[in-house]
């Protein structure tokens, strides 16, 4: 019987003459409904296994009383084991919230529903440094694109942890134990934990296990399924930081000094939001959409050829405000082409922002504030505080320790010199998943192709890594790639940034259906369903039928690949070869 809500959610699908076979399979449940990104959901018909509900078979609070040394070692325990109640779009679930330690100081929280566990534990990734413990009934900017439908509102145990650390501890980036917590141990020990209170509380084990992240959640996915084949049947992982130390070193100073006056970290910042603005408009309009469909999304941004010269301000000109100054192409041309080595010029990174992308440039690549240019320090822009907040943690153990100016952009050795030592503790580029697959495990790739943060680009070469490693055939048996236009890190940006993807693996890992075509959806500000339109397996697009409305996911259907020419060659790339990864401190178990 459905509820009110996924009834008035299935006549707003109707009204717009959406396809329910081919486009939807609506959450039935005001459980479920509520769990679909939003108040509202569209979402690819789930094929998932129908698991009974299991009821606990022990009371909450006697799971305070498990020992947990086993996983963590001595000093962990659990400080609470109560029973909670969780309001999400208006629907409530009871759950066992179980908080503790794992040593030395990996904080943790399980929830584990009460009335509502359909025999599932997903583990949820944090995104950025980690150091703050997220409650894992909610959704988060790094895990809501995931949510529909079971795994926030009951369907789940779902589990999360800080990774080791406090935001508060100045002092975890130089600590061994607290390293390889963050870099590995953390996430690992901490589904072993929830793992024995599902035995405990439900007198069974999970039938099926998933890790859910993105951004640094999604290097912390890839680094499950690389290091730890069997703690998961099924993995997504959204816009990974793989190339962690590459991308919090160069990738963000880079984009830090060209937007510098000064080209260091004494100058302005030279390109603000008012001109990103002016920026994105020329290149949607030289690049953007397709014939019957003007929505000014690019399907491949490596197809658009726009050129930040174009739009550059007369000499003459007194009234700047609709151009760029020939300081501004600088910086956006040196934002879109990234560092060359001096030496070789070859590139120094796999990819850099894509066009599309500079919507969401304000407060990263760019001054957040619209000033007089030279009036905003360019170490107030985001990149800044990125690359100075991991600072420590990447280069410790270099024979020198560099400032943001002296990183070496532009040459090779700064790959050889400041990262090789720690590429295989924090890096998660390990393309050889033989295991993971031997295993039967499911992966799920996706990124955004605005994504202001990581470009997208690392995360194709790591795919195209797994290909050449694995072999194209091996890989289509247990990965998918999904670009997704339009959206920004983790969602947002002017694309369709909803889209279910644990449907998807639960369908693959638990009944073998393969996803290809996934239902992507806009909202409106009260949460209705706007438009609806498919992404398919990378390298493939969606194409416009160019018959019926283009917002209809229904008359869309897959297209050719636009671009075929595999990643160029960069300075980094021997780091997307197999390795053996690196440990330290207190064996996980």
């Amino acid at each position: 019987m459905r509820t009110l809500q996924a009834q008035k959610l299935l006549s707003r699908i109707k009204a717009r003459g959406v396809s329910l076979l081919t486009l939807v399979g609506v959450c039935a449940t005001a459980a479920i409904v509520a769990a679909c990104g939003s108040s509202s959901s569209v979402t690819d018909a789930a094929k998932s296994t129908t698991l009974s509900v299991v009821a606990p078979v022990v009371d909450c609070s006697k799971l305070a009383a498990i020992d947990i040394t086993d996983i963590g070692g001595a000093g962990s325990s659990i400080t609470s084991a109560t029973v909670t109640t969780a309001t999400i779009n208006g629907a409530s679930v009871n759950f066992c919230t179980v908080k503790g330690t794992l040593a030395p100081s990996n904080t943790f929280e399980v929830a584990l529903p009460v009335s509502t566990w359909t025999q599932r534990f997903a583990e949820l990734g944090c995104g950025g440094l980690c150091g703050n413990l997220s409650d894992p009934t909610q959704q988060s900017s790094f895990s809501f694109s995931y949510t529909c439908p079971l795994v926030q509102q009951g369907g789940f145990v779902t589990a999360a942890t800080d990774m080791g650390h406090s935001n508060s501890d100045t002092t975890w980036t130089t600590d061994t134990q607290k390293q390889a917590d963050f870099a590995y141990r953390g996430q690992h020990i901490t589904t072993l934990a929830a793992e024995k209170l599902i035995k405990a509380y439900y007198g069974q084990t999970q039938k099926y296990a998933y890790f859910i992240g993105c951004s640094d959640g999604g290097r912390e996915a890839l680094m499950a399924a690389q290091r730890y084949p069997t703690d998961y049947n099924g993995i997504i992982a959204g816009a990974p930081a793989a190339h962690f130390q590459t991308q919090n070193s160069l990738y963000h100073g880079w984009n830090f000094e060209a937007n510098s006056s000064t080209g260091d970290s004494t100058g302005y910042s030279v390109l603000y939001a008012d001109k990103t603005a002016v920026l994105h408009k020329a290149v949607i309009a030289a690049c953007g959409g397709q014939t019957g469909v003007p929505d000014g999304l690019i399907a491949d941004p490596r197809t658009c050829n726009f050129d930040p010269a174009s739009i550059q301000c007369a000499n003459s000109a007194t009234d700047t405000s609709n151009c760029l100054t020939a300081a501004e192409v600088s910086a956006a041309s040196k934002i879109y082409g990234g560092p060359m080595d001096a030496t070789t010029g070859e590139r120094m990174l796999a990819g850099s922002p894509q066009f599309g992308s500079e919507y969401s440039w304000t407060g990263l690549e760019v001054a957040s504030t619209n000033v007089t240019a030279g009036q905003t320090l360019v170490t107030k822009q985001m990149n800044y505080g990125i690359v100075t907040g991991a600072y420590n943690l990447i280069f410790t153990g270099s024979p020198t320790m560099p400032t943001i100016d002296t990183f070496g952009y532009k040459d090779a050795s700064f790959y050889s010199t400041y990262l090789a030592a720690n590429h295989p503790l924090y890096d998660a580029t390990n393309p050889d998943l033989s295991a993971f697959k031997k295993a039967g495990g499911k992966l799920i790739l996706w990124h955004g192709w605005a994504d202001q943060h990581i470009s997208p680009l690392f995360t194709i070469q790591y795919y195209e890594a797994m290909q050449n490693t694995m072999g194209t055939s091996s890989v289509s048996d247990f990965a998918r790639l999904y670009l997704v236009p339009g959206v920004a890190h983790c969602g947002g940006g002017e694309g369709y940034a909803n889209i279910d993807l644990v449907s998807q693996i639960t369908a693959w890992a638990e009944q073998g259906t393969a996803p290809n075509a996934v239902t992507t959806y806009l909202l409106d500000s009260s949460s209705n369903v706007t438009a609806t339109r498919p992404v398919y397996p990378y390298p493939a697009v969606a194409a416009f039928t160019g018959t019926g409305d283009w917002k209809v996911a229904a008359n869309w259907t897959q297209g050719s690949p636009l671009y075929n020419e595999p990643t160029h060659p960069w300075e980094g790339s021997s780091f997307y070869t197999s390795y053996t990864p690196a440990t330290q401190g207190v064996a996980a178990p």
